[in-house]
Protein backbone atom coordinates (compact mmCIF):
# COMPACT_ATOMS: atom_id res chain seq x y z
CA UNK A 1 0.00 0.00 0.00
CA UNK A 2 1.18 3.43 -0.58
CA UNK A 3 3.22 4.87 2.01
CA UNK A 4 3.48 8.57 1.67
CA UNK A 5 0.81 10.54 3.33
CA UNK A 6 0.15 11.63 6.46
CA UNK A 7 -3.20 9.73 7.89
CA UNK A 8 -3.79 7.43 5.20
CA UNK A 9 -0.27 5.70 5.64
CA UNK A 10 -0.66 4.67 9.20
CA UNK A 11 -4.16 2.97 8.79
CA UNK A 12 -2.59 1.49 5.69
CA UNK A 13 0.17 -0.13 7.50
CA UNK A 14 -2.01 -0.88 10.47
CA UNK A 15 -4.66 -2.77 7.42
CA UNK A 16 -1.95 -4.72 6.13
CA UNK A 17 -0.68 -5.57 9.19
CA UNK A 18 -4.32 -6.96 10.41
CA UNK A 19 -4.88 -8.61 6.96
CA UNK A 20 -1.56 -10.47 7.85
CA UNK A 21 -2.81 -11.53 11.40
CA UNK A 22 -6.44 -12.95 10.03
CA UNK A 23 -4.59 -14.91 7.05
CA UNK A 24 -2.38 -16.31 9.75
CA UNK A 25 -5.43 -17.29 11.95
CA UNK A 26 -7.19 -18.84 8.93
CA UNK A 27 -3.99 -20.76 8.06
CA UNK A 28 -3.77 -21.73 12.08
CA UNK A 29 -6.58 -22.94 12.04
CA UNK A 30 -6.62 -24.96 9.20
CA UNK A 31 -3.60 -26.96 10.05
CA UNK A 32 -4.80 -27.33 13.62
CA UNK A 33 -7.89 -28.76 12.35
CA UNK A 34 -5.97 -31.22 9.91
CA UNK A 35 -4.52 -32.12 12.58
CA UNK A 36 -7.64 -32.73 15.21
CA UNK A 37 -9.37 -34.55 12.04
CA UNK A 38 -6.41 -36.87 11.55
CA UNK A 39 -6.85 -38.07 15.14
CA UNK A 40 -10.62 -37.89 15.78
CA UNK A 41 -11.16 -39.92 12.79
CA UNK A 42 -9.27 -43.01 14.43
CA UNK A 43 -11.34 -42.44 17.46
CA UNK A 44 -14.90 -41.74 15.98
CA UNK A 45 -17.05 -43.09 13.95
CA UNK A 46 -18.10 -41.83 10.46
CA UNK A 47 -21.88 -41.60 11.66
CA UNK A 48 -20.67 -39.49 15.01
CA UNK A 49 -19.21 -36.50 12.63
CA UNK A 50 -22.12 -36.80 10.60
CA UNK A 51 -24.77 -36.52 13.12
CA UNK A 52 -22.85 -33.37 14.61
CA UNK A 53 -22.00 -31.59 11.25
CA UNK A 54 -26.39 -31.90 10.82
CA UNK A 55 -26.77 -30.51 13.80
CA UNK A 56 -24.32 -27.85 13.19
CA UNK A 57 -25.60 -26.64 9.85
CA UNK A 58 -29.18 -26.23 11.18
CA UNK A 59 -27.74 -24.13 14.18
CA UNK A 60 -25.73 -22.24 11.54
CA UNK A 61 -28.59 -21.67 9.32
CA UNK A 62 -30.92 -19.87 12.05
CA UNK A 63 -27.84 -17.89 13.43
CA UNK A 64 -27.27 -16.35 10.02
CA UNK A 65 -30.81 -15.43 10.41
CA UNK A 66 -30.66 -13.63 13.67
CA UNK A 67 -27.24 -11.90 12.85
CA UNK A 68 -28.14 -8.07 13.15
CA UNK A 69 -24.26 -6.48 12.98
CA UNK A 70 -24.13 -5.03 15.95
CA UNK A 71 -20.40 -5.19 16.13
CA UNK A 72 -20.22 -3.78 12.23
CA UNK A 73 -22.24 -0.47 13.74
CA UNK A 74 -20.21 0.17 16.32
CA UNK A 75 -16.88 -0.48 14.55
CA UNK A 76 -18.36 2.05 12.03
CA UNK A 77 -19.60 4.59 14.63
CA UNK A 78 -17.28 7.38 15.10
CA UNK A 79 -17.73 8.13 18.97
CA UNK A 80 -19.08 5.67 21.06
CA UNK A 81 -19.91 6.10 24.53
CA UNK A 82 -21.20 3.65 27.50
CA UNK A 83 -24.49 3.65 26.09
CA UNK A 84 -23.65 2.53 22.81
CA UNK A 85 -21.42 -0.22 24.03
CA UNK A 86 -23.62 -1.39 26.92
CA UNK A 87 -26.52 -1.42 24.13
CA UNK A 88 -24.57 -3.57 21.87
CA UNK A 89 -24.19 -6.17 24.73
CA UNK A 90 -27.66 -6.09 24.86
CA UNK A 91 -28.67 -6.46 21.97
CA UNK A 92 -26.62 -9.24 21.68
CA UNK A 93 -27.59 -10.96 24.49
CA UNK A 94 -31.17 -11.07 23.12
CA UNK A 95 -30.47 -11.90 20.03
CA UNK A 96 -28.58 -15.16 21.52
CA UNK A 97 -31.25 -15.71 23.97
CA UNK A 98 -33.97 -15.48 21.11
CA UNK A 99 -31.84 -17.57 18.86
CA UNK A 100 -31.07 -20.81 21.13
CA UNK A 101 -34.86 -20.54 21.85
CA UNK A 102 -35.77 -21.21 17.98
CA UNK A 103 -32.73 -23.69 17.84
CA UNK A 104 -34.58 -25.63 20.65
CA UNK A 105 -37.84 -25.47 19.03
CA UNK A 106 -37.05 -26.92 15.90
CA UNK A 107 -34.64 -29.41 17.22
CA UNK A 108 -37.42 -31.89 18.43
CA UNK A 109 -39.22 -31.80 14.54
CA UNK A 110 -35.26 -31.83 12.83
CA UNK A 111 -34.62 -34.86 14.97
CA UNK A 112 -38.58 -36.50 13.76
CA UNK A 113 -37.67 -35.56 10.07
CA UNK A 114 -34.21 -37.36 10.32
CA UNK A 115 -35.48 -40.08 12.17
CA UNK A 116 -32.61 -39.81 14.97
CA UNK A 117 -33.87 -38.67 18.50
CA UNK A 118 -29.81 -37.82 19.25
CA UNK A 119 -29.83 -34.55 17.38
CA UNK A 120 -32.26 -33.43 20.08
CA UNK A 121 -30.39 -33.26 22.49
CA UNK A 122 -27.28 -32.33 20.34
CA UNK A 123 -29.41 -29.50 19.10
CA UNK A 124 -30.01 -28.58 22.23
CA UNK A 125 -26.37 -28.97 24.06
CA UNK A 126 -25.16 -26.34 20.93
CA UNK A 127 -27.75 -24.00 21.81
CA UNK A 128 -26.15 -23.51 25.08
CA UNK A 129 -23.42 -22.60 23.16
CA UNK A 130 -25.10 -19.86 21.38
CA UNK A 131 -26.39 -18.46 24.76
CA UNK A 132 -23.04 -18.45 26.05
CA UNK A 133 -21.32 -16.87 22.71
CA UNK A 134 -23.71 -14.16 23.34
CA UNK A 135 -22.38 -12.86 26.68
CA UNK A 136 -18.94 -12.17 25.20
CA UNK A 137 -17.23 -9.22 26.22
CA UNK A 138 -18.76 -6.11 24.20
CA UNK A 139 -15.21 -4.50 25.11
CA UNK A 140 -13.51 -6.62 22.59
CA UNK A 141 -15.02 -4.81 19.57
CA UNK A 142 -12.13 -2.04 20.36
CA UNK A 143 -9.52 -4.67 18.95
CA UNK A 144 -11.34 -4.32 15.62
CA UNK A 145 -11.84 -0.46 16.07
CA UNK A 146 -8.08 -0.26 16.58
CA UNK A 147 -7.10 -2.24 14.20
CA UNK A 148 -5.47 -4.38 16.70
CA UNK A 149 -5.82 -7.76 15.35
CA UNK A 150 -2.84 -9.26 17.09
CA UNK A 151 -5.35 -9.75 19.93
CA UNK A 152 -7.96 -11.21 18.01
CA UNK A 153 -5.69 -13.26 16.82
CA UNK A 154 -4.54 -14.39 20.17
CA UNK A 155 -8.05 -14.78 21.50
CA UNK A 156 -9.17 -17.16 18.75
CA UNK A 157 -5.71 -19.24 19.07
CA UNK A 158 -5.83 -20.21 22.23
CA UNK A 159 -9.56 -21.12 22.24
CA UNK A 160 -9.34 -22.71 19.28
CA UNK A 161 -6.04 -24.86 20.99
CA UNK A 162 -8.13 -25.96 23.84
CA UNK A 163 -11.66 -26.69 21.85
CA UNK A 164 -9.27 -28.97 20.17
CA UNK A 165 -7.94 -30.16 23.26
CA UNK A 166 -11.10 -30.56 25.10
CA UNK A 167 -12.31 -32.38 22.06
CA UNK A 168 -9.66 -35.11 21.83
CA UNK A 169 -9.24 -35.79 25.27
CA UNK A 170 -13.58 -36.74 25.59
CA UNK A 171 -13.29 -38.81 21.97
CA UNK A 172 -10.13 -40.85 23.56
CA UNK A 173 -12.62 -41.19 26.97
CA UNK A 174 -15.78 -41.85 25.51
CA UNK A 175 -15.53 -42.58 22.09
CA UNK A 176 -18.67 -40.60 21.32
CA UNK A 177 -19.85 -37.67 19.30
CA UNK A 178 -20.38 -35.83 22.54
CA UNK A 179 -16.46 -35.63 22.04
CA UNK A 180 -17.54 -32.90 19.06
CA UNK A 181 -19.80 -31.26 21.13
CA UNK A 182 -17.60 -31.18 24.21
CA UNK A 183 -14.80 -29.15 22.01
CA UNK A 184 -17.41 -26.57 20.54
CA UNK A 185 -18.86 -25.81 24.05
CA UNK A 186 -15.04 -25.45 25.77
CA UNK A 187 -14.40 -23.16 22.93
CA UNK A 188 -16.81 -20.80 23.58
CA UNK A 189 -16.59 -21.03 27.02
CA UNK A 190 -12.82 -20.14 27.02
CA UNK A 191 -13.13 -17.12 24.32
CA UNK A 192 -16.21 -16.07 26.94
CA UNK A 193 -13.38 -15.78 29.54
CA UNK A 194 -10.68 -14.27 27.47
CA UNK A 195 -13.14 -11.90 26.22
CA UNK A 196 -12.95 -10.36 29.74
CA UNK A 197 -9.59 -11.27 30.62
CA UNK A 198 -8.67 -9.32 28.02
CA UNK A 199 -10.49 -6.10 27.66
CA UNK A 200 -11.24 -4.03 30.84
CA UNK A 201 -14.54 -3.14 29.64
CA UNK A 202 -17.39 -4.24 31.91
CA UNK A 203 -20.63 -4.61 30.45
CA UNK A 204 -24.22 -3.64 31.70
CA UNK A 205 -27.62 -4.73 29.95
CA UNK A 206 -29.38 -2.11 27.98
CA UNK A 207 -31.21 -1.54 24.99
CA UNK A 208 -31.12 2.26 25.85
CA UNK A 209 -29.25 3.13 22.16
CA UNK A 210 -31.50 1.03 20.30
CA UNK A 211 -32.07 3.30 17.60
CA UNK A 212 -28.29 4.69 16.74
CA UNK A 213 -27.48 1.17 16.39
CA UNK A 214 -30.28 -0.78 14.66
CA UNK A 215 -30.72 0.98 11.23
CA UNK A 216 -27.44 0.05 9.81
CA UNK A 217 -27.93 -3.12 11.38
CA UNK A 218 -31.13 -4.00 10.07
CA UNK A 219 -29.50 -3.80 6.71
CA UNK A 220 -26.79 -5.51 7.67
CA UNK A 221 -29.47 -7.88 8.36
CA UNK A 222 -31.21 -8.01 5.55
CA UNK A 223 -28.12 -8.20 3.17
CA UNK A 224 -26.94 -11.13 4.83
CA UNK A 225 -30.67 -12.63 3.95
CA UNK A 226 -29.83 -11.47 0.62
CA UNK A 227 -26.45 -13.20 0.56
CA UNK A 228 -28.03 -16.30 1.78
CA UNK A 229 -30.64 -16.59 -0.77
CA UNK A 230 -28.52 -15.62 -3.76
CA UNK A 231 -25.44 -17.92 -2.89
CA UNK A 232 -27.34 -21.42 -2.12
CA UNK A 233 -29.87 -20.34 -5.68
CA UNK A 234 -27.16 -22.03 -7.83
CA UNK A 235 -27.51 -25.20 -5.70
CA UNK A 236 -31.35 -25.04 -6.17
CA UNK A 237 -31.16 -24.59 -9.65
CA UNK A 238 -28.57 -27.77 -10.11
CA UNK A 239 -30.20 -30.11 -7.92
CA UNK A 240 -33.69 -29.32 -9.56
CA UNK A 241 -32.03 -29.60 -12.78
CA UNK A 242 -29.00 -31.81 -12.90
CA UNK A 243 -30.15 -33.92 -9.79
CA UNK A 244 -28.59 -33.94 -6.11
CA UNK A 245 -25.01 -35.62 -7.17
CA UNK A 246 -24.14 -32.67 -9.38
CA UNK A 247 -24.67 -30.18 -6.13
CA UNK A 248 -21.86 -31.77 -4.77
CA UNK A 249 -19.69 -32.31 -7.61
CA UNK A 250 -20.62 -28.12 -8.42
CA UNK A 251 -20.02 -26.98 -4.47
CA UNK A 252 -16.70 -28.77 -3.94
CA UNK A 253 -15.33 -26.69 -7.50
CA UNK A 254 -16.67 -24.02 -6.41
CA UNK A 255 -14.41 -24.08 -2.96
CA UNK A 256 -11.43 -25.25 -4.72
CA UNK A 257 -11.68 -21.95 -7.39
CA UNK A 258 -12.25 -19.85 -4.46
CA UNK A 259 -9.44 -20.59 -2.69
CA UNK A 260 -8.00 -17.65 -3.06
CA UNK A 261 -11.16 -15.26 -2.19
CA UNK A 262 -11.60 -17.09 0.86
CA UNK A 263 -8.50 -17.50 2.49
CA UNK A 264 -6.35 -14.00 1.00
CA UNK A 265 -9.73 -11.38 0.20
CA UNK A 266 -12.28 -11.85 2.83
CA UNK A 267 -9.22 -11.58 6.14
CA UNK A 268 -8.23 -8.32 3.98
CA UNK A 269 -11.91 -7.17 3.81
CA UNK A 270 -12.49 -7.73 7.59
CA UNK A 271 -8.83 -5.65 8.27
CA UNK A 272 -10.66 -2.71 5.83
CA UNK A 273 -13.56 -2.28 7.09
CA UNK A 274 -12.57 -0.61 10.38
CA UNK A 275 -9.90 1.24 8.06
CA UNK A 276 -12.48 2.95 6.07
CA UNK A 277 -14.25 3.48 9.33
CA UNK A 278 -11.63 5.59 10.87
CA UNK A 279 -11.46 7.70 7.69
CA UNK A 280 -14.82 8.05 7.08
CA UNK A 281 -14.71 12.22 6.34
CA UNK A 282 -11.55 12.32 4.43
CA UNK A 283 -12.59 10.91 0.81
CA UNK A 284 -8.60 11.60 -0.49
CA UNK A 285 -7.42 9.31 2.20
CA UNK A 286 -10.13 6.78 1.96
CA UNK A 287 -9.08 6.72 -1.42
CA UNK A 288 -5.31 6.29 -0.81
CA UNK A 289 -5.94 3.22 1.85
CA UNK A 290 -8.50 2.05 -1.33
CA UNK A 291 -6.09 2.58 -4.16
CA UNK A 292 -3.16 0.62 -1.40
CA UNK A 293 -6.10 -2.25 -1.08
CA UNK A 294 -6.74 -3.13 -4.50
CA UNK A 295 -3.58 -2.85 -5.45
CA UNK A 296 -1.88 -5.02 -2.71
CA UNK A 297 -4.87 -7.62 -3.38
CA UNK A 298 -4.57 -7.55 -7.23
CA UNK A 299 -0.72 -8.10 -7.18
CA UNK A 300 -1.81 -11.43 -4.89
CA UNK A 301 -5.39 -12.87 -6.44
CA UNK A 302 -4.64 -12.28 -10.05
CA UNK A 303 -1.71 -14.46 -10.52
CA UNK A 304 -3.40 -17.13 -7.91
CA UNK A 305 -6.54 -16.68 -9.63
CA UNK A 306 -5.35 -17.46 -13.26
CA UNK A 307 -2.83 -19.87 -11.99
CA UNK A 308 -5.63 -22.29 -10.22
CA UNK A 309 -7.77 -22.07 -13.22
CA UNK A 310 -4.47 -22.70 -15.22
CA UNK A 311 -3.62 -25.92 -13.45
CA UNK A 312 -6.96 -26.66 -12.40
CA UNK A 313 -7.29 -30.57 -13.91
CA UNK A 314 -3.90 -32.02 -11.82
CA UNK A 315 -4.75 -30.24 -8.62
CA UNK A 316 -8.38 -31.98 -9.09
CA UNK A 317 -7.02 -35.05 -10.00
CA UNK A 318 -4.07 -34.84 -7.00
CA UNK A 319 -7.10 -33.65 -4.49
CA UNK A 320 -9.90 -35.15 -5.30
CA UNK A 321 -9.19 -38.49 -7.72
CA UNK A 322 -10.41 -39.18 -10.98
CA UNK A 323 -14.02 -39.33 -10.01
CA UNK A 324 -14.01 -35.78 -9.57
CA UNK A 325 -12.97 -34.63 -13.38
CA UNK A 326 -16.26 -33.09 -13.49
CA UNK A 327 -15.29 -30.42 -11.54
CA UNK A 328 -12.73 -29.59 -13.28
CA UNK A 329 -14.28 -26.31 -15.45
CA UNK A 330 -16.03 -25.36 -12.54
CA UNK A 331 -12.71 -24.58 -10.83
CA UNK A 332 -11.27 -23.34 -13.84
CA UNK A 333 -14.20 -21.10 -14.51
CA UNK A 334 -14.73 -19.70 -10.28
CA UNK A 335 -10.99 -19.33 -10.15
CA UNK A 336 -11.50 -16.53 -13.06
CA UNK A 337 -14.75 -15.10 -11.49
CA UNK A 338 -12.91 -14.69 -8.00
CA UNK A 339 -10.64 -12.12 -9.11
CA UNK A 340 -13.04 -9.73 -9.00
CA UNK A 341 -13.68 -10.17 -5.03
CA UNK A 342 -10.53 -8.12 -4.64
CA UNK A 343 -12.94 -4.60 -5.95
CA UNK A 344 -16.01 -6.14 -4.65
CA UNK A 345 -14.98 -7.00 -1.58
CA UNK A 346 -13.48 -3.70 -1.00
CA UNK A 347 -15.84 -1.77 -2.33
CA UNK A 348 -18.70 -3.14 -0.16
CA UNK A 349 -16.25 -2.88 3.30
CA UNK A 350 -15.94 0.79 2.18
CA UNK A 351 -19.84 1.46 1.63
CA UNK A 352 -20.44 -0.25 5.05
CA UNK A 353 -17.57 1.66 6.39
CA UNK A 354 -19.26 4.69 5.70
CA UNK A 355 -22.75 3.95 6.79
CA UNK A 356 -24.38 2.95 2.96
CA UNK A 357 -25.21 -0.21 3.60
CA UNK A 358 -28.72 -0.11 1.80
CA UNK A 359 -26.70 0.65 -1.34
CA UNK A 360 -24.37 -2.82 -1.28
CA UNK A 361 -28.05 -4.02 -0.69
CA UNK A 362 -29.80 -2.97 -3.96
CA UNK A 363 -26.47 -3.71 -6.26
CA UNK A 364 -26.84 -7.21 -4.13
CA UNK A 365 -30.77 -7.63 -5.31
CA UNK A 366 -29.39 -7.26 -9.42
CA UNK A 367 -26.30 -9.04 -9.10
CA UNK A 368 -28.64 -11.92 -7.36
CA UNK A 369 -31.79 -11.56 -10.14
CA UNK A 370 -28.18 -11.84 -12.74
CA UNK A 371 -27.29 -15.11 -11.55
CA UNK A 372 -30.89 -16.50 -11.58
CA UNK A 373 -31.84 -15.63 -14.78
CA UNK A 374 -28.27 -16.93 -15.92
CA UNK A 375 -28.56 -20.10 -13.82
CA UNK A 376 -31.99 -20.67 -15.39
CA UNK A 377 -30.85 -19.76 -19.13
CA UNK A 378 -26.96 -21.68 -18.66
CA UNK A 379 -27.31 -25.07 -16.74
CA UNK A 380 -29.95 -26.91 -19.42
CA UNK A 381 -27.46 -26.49 -22.24
CA UNK A 382 -24.11 -26.19 -20.43
CA UNK A 383 -24.51 -28.17 -17.39
CA UNK A 384 -22.27 -27.30 -14.24
CA UNK A 385 -20.01 -24.85 -16.77
CA UNK A 386 -23.22 -23.24 -17.13
CA UNK A 387 -23.64 -22.73 -13.12
CA UNK A 388 -20.20 -21.40 -13.37
CA UNK A 389 -20.22 -18.83 -16.00
CA UNK A 390 -23.52 -17.54 -14.60
CA UNK A 391 -21.88 -17.22 -11.00
CA UNK A 392 -19.26 -15.23 -13.41
CA UNK A 393 -21.56 -13.38 -14.74
CA UNK A 394 -23.27 -12.01 -11.37
CA UNK A 395 -19.69 -11.50 -9.83
CA UNK A 396 -18.47 -8.97 -12.63
CA UNK A 397 -21.95 -7.18 -12.94
CA UNK A 398 -21.14 -6.56 -9.02
CA UNK A 399 -18.05 -5.52 -9.62
CA UNK A 400 -19.18 -2.92 -12.41
CA UNK A 401 -21.83 -1.76 -10.21
CA UNK A 402 -19.93 -1.02 -7.37
CA UNK A 403 -16.92 0.26 -9.03
CA UNK A 404 -19.50 2.76 -10.74
CA UNK A 405 -21.13 3.82 -6.89
CA UNK A 406 -17.86 4.01 -5.15
CA UNK A 407 -14.76 5.28 -7.27
CA UNK A 408 -16.83 9.08 -6.98
CA UNK A 409 -17.00 8.88 -3.44
CA UNK A 410 -13.61 7.88 -2.81
CA UNK A 411 -12.22 10.77 -5.22
CA UNK A 412 -10.89 7.86 -7.61
CA UNK A 413 -10.71 7.73 -11.16
CA UNK A 414 -10.39 4.62 -13.44
CA UNK A 415 -7.16 6.20 -14.89
CA UNK A 416 -5.28 5.79 -11.43
CA UNK A 417 -7.26 2.14 -10.66
CA UNK A 418 -6.00 0.95 -13.98
CA UNK A 419 -2.27 2.76 -13.13
CA UNK A 420 -2.51 -0.09 -9.85
CA UNK A 421 -3.60 -2.60 -12.03
CA UNK A 422 -1.42 -2.60 -15.21
CA UNK A 423 1.99 -4.38 -14.10
CA UNK A 424 0.20 -6.90 -12.19
CA UNK A 425 -2.06 -7.77 -15.17
CA UNK A 426 1.57 -7.61 -17.38
CA UNK A 427 3.24 -9.83 -15.12
CA UNK A 428 -0.14 -12.30 -14.88
CA UNK A 429 -0.45 -12.16 -18.78
CA UNK A 430 3.16 -13.28 -19.41
CA UNK A 431 2.40 -16.13 -16.63
CA UNK A 432 -0.27 -17.27 -19.24
CA UNK A 433 1.91 -17.59 -21.82
CA UNK A 434 4.71 -18.74 -21.13
CA UNK A 435 2.46 -21.77 -19.18
CA UNK A 436 0.45 -21.61 -22.52
CA UNK A 437 3.56 -21.81 -24.82
CA UNK A 438 4.44 -25.08 -22.49
CA UNK A 439 1.49 -26.99 -23.01
CA UNK A 440 1.14 -26.45 -19.62
CA UNK A 441 -2.07 -23.88 -18.78
CA UNK A 442 -5.62 -25.18 -18.90
CA UNK A 443 -4.65 -29.04 -20.08
CA UNK A 444 -4.95 -32.40 -18.89
CA UNK A 445 -2.56 -33.67 -16.90
CA UNK A 446 0.49 -35.69 -18.92
CA UNK A 447 1.79 -37.25 -15.30
CA UNK A 448 -0.67 -40.35 -15.38
CA UNK A 449 -3.07 -41.09 -12.25
CA UNK A 450 0.06 -41.89 -9.77
CA UNK A 451 -0.13 -39.41 -6.79
CA UNK A 452 3.42 -38.30 -6.90
CA UNK A 453 3.09 -37.57 -10.79
CA UNK A 454 0.12 -35.42 -10.82
CA UNK A 455 1.96 -33.81 -7.61
CA UNK A 456 5.11 -33.34 -9.49
CA UNK A 457 3.37 -32.13 -12.21
CA UNK A 458 0.78 -29.32 -10.86
CA UNK A 459 4.28 -28.17 -8.53
CA UNK A 460 6.32 -27.86 -11.62
CA UNK A 461 3.49 -25.66 -13.48
CA UNK A 462 2.78 -23.60 -9.88
CA UNK A 463 6.78 -23.18 -9.69
CA UNK A 464 7.04 -22.23 -13.55
CA UNK A 465 4.04 -19.84 -13.27
CA UNK A 466 5.13 -17.84 -9.90
CA UNK A 467 8.52 -17.37 -11.04
CA UNK A 468 7.75 -15.61 -14.77
CA UNK A 469 5.08 -13.81 -12.69
CA UNK A 470 7.82 -12.40 -9.71
CA UNK A 471 10.12 -11.85 -12.22
CA UNK A 472 8.07 -9.78 -14.63
CA UNK A 473 6.73 -8.34 -12.00
CA UNK A 474 9.70 -6.68 -10.56
CA UNK A 475 10.62 -5.79 -13.83
CA UNK A 476 7.80 -3.93 -14.88
CA UNK A 477 8.71 -2.26 -11.28
CA UNK A 478 11.89 -1.66 -11.74
CA UNK A 479 11.32 -0.22 -15.22
CA UNK A 480 8.96 2.10 -13.75
CA UNK A 481 11.14 3.92 -11.11
CA UNK A 482 10.38 1.73 -8.31
CA UNK A 483 7.36 3.87 -7.49
CA UNK A 484 5.40 3.67 -3.98
CA UNK A 485 2.79 1.00 -4.09
CA UNK A 486 1.91 -2.85 -3.36
CA UNK A 487 5.67 -3.99 -4.55
CA UNK A 488 7.33 -1.49 -2.21
CA UNK A 489 5.21 -2.54 0.78
CA UNK A 490 5.74 -5.88 0.21
CA UNK A 491 9.54 -5.95 -0.03
CA UNK A 492 9.66 -3.78 3.18
CA UNK A 493 7.08 -6.57 4.96
CA UNK A 494 9.60 -8.87 3.59
CA UNK A 495 12.78 -7.20 5.21
CA UNK A 496 10.95 -6.61 8.42
CA UNK A 497 9.97 -10.40 8.82
CA UNK A 498 13.74 -11.27 8.40
CA UNK A 499 15.06 -8.69 10.69
CA UNK A 500 12.29 -9.68 13.01
CA UNK A 501 13.62 -13.64 12.48
CA UNK A 502 17.01 -12.53 12.46
CA UNK A 503 16.56 -11.17 15.57
CA UNK A 504 14.39 -13.39 17.21
CA UNK A 505 17.58 -16.46 15.88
Amino acid sequence: MKLAGTAAPSVSQRAARGAGWIIAWRIATRNIGLVSTLILVRLLRPSDFGLVALATGFISSVDALSAIGVQDALVRTRQLNRDLYDTGFGLSVLRGLLTAVLIAAIAWPVATFFSDPRLTVVMLALSAGTLISAFENIGIIDFRRDLAFRKEFDMQLWSRLIGVAATITVAAVWRSYWALVAGILVYRAVRLFQSYLMSAYRPRFTVRAWRQIIGFSLWTWAQAMLYQARDRSDSIVIGRLLGTGQVGVFSVGLELGSLPTTELVEPLGRALFPGFASLHNTAGEMGTLFLGAIGLGLMVILPAGVGISMVADPMVRLSLGENWLAAVPVVQIMAIAGIAAIFTQTCANLLNAVGRPQVNFYISVVSALVKLGALLLLVPRFGLAGAAAAVLLACYADLGMLLWTTLPRVQVSLRQLAGISIRPVVATAAMAGILLYLGMAWTPSAAGSGVAGLAMDAAIRSAIGAGCYAVVLLGCWVAAGRPDGAERHVLTMIRRTRARVQRWL
